[in-house]
């Protein structure tokens, strides 16, 4: 067995046993439109190593980063000059207009993901049918329709339903966590080993664990 089969192969026992053929990526919910319960004190990251501390939160709509002002109003940050914000260890990057979770970091590279309500999904589940009453909030500019009064629902089905899509920032530039993107970025060296993995049945482009794998793949 080569140096590149032998890595590989490490890199597939990595997966556990339950995820193998696990190509379907489960729905997850948030009863907050906000990733903390609370507002809580962050560091948000500016060029040339400055930062400044505000009570922050990522508001999923839109994945924004949004803090609380002086009077207590929740405002929507603006990001020209925001590169990221640390919640304790929790790490989020900039990703064109949206704050994205950084998942793992090698060298100069990171896997990023980038959590959104799913609107449409939102929207199909609270407006299907007819006559329900909706209560209407507004937050940071946006809307959100709840349905308050359909007892036959079940309670996690009034969460907001949530959807993760992932990339890559290869030495500073964003790439979405695509084939035909990666593949373009893959160390010569590791070609035929990331050509190998795209044929594994186990592995997936919608799996997190999978796509930490490829960090492995790419030039430090």
């Amino acid at each position: 067995m080569n140096k590149i089969s032998a890595l590989l192969l490490a890199l597939l026992l990595v997966l556990p046993s339950a995820l193998r053929g696990q190509q379907v990526q489960e729905l997850q919910r948030s009863q907050s439109p906000f990733v903390f319960p609370e507002f809580k004190e962050a560091k948000i990251l500016q060029p040339f190593g400055r930062f400044v501390k505000a009570q922050a939160n990522i508001f999923y709509n839109g994945a924004t980063l949004v803090y609380k002002d002086e009077e207590g109003k929740i405002r929507k940050a603006f990001l020209k000059n925001i590169l990221g914000v640390e919640f304790d260890s929790l790490k989020y990057a900039k990703v064109d207009s949206m704050m994205a979770r950084v998942v793992m970091e090698k060298g100069y590279n990171r896997l990023v993901c980038v959590t959104q309500i799913d609107m449409a999904r939102y929207e199909r589940e609270t407006r299907g049918g007819d006559n329900l009453p909706f209560f209407e909030i507004d937050l940071v500019g946006s809307h959100f329709f709840a349905d308050l009064d359909n007892a036959e629902k079940r309670e996690e089905d009034q969460y907001f339903p949530l959807q993760d899509k992932y990339y890559f920032i290869c030495r500073g530039k964003v790439v979405p966590a695509v084939e035909r993107e990666i593949k373009k970025r893959v160390r010569p060296d590791m070609k035929e080993a990331f050509k190998r993995l795209m044929y594994d049945p186990f592995w997936s482009w919608k799996d997190e664990r999978s796509l930490k794998m490829l960090l492995e793949f790419l030039p430090e």
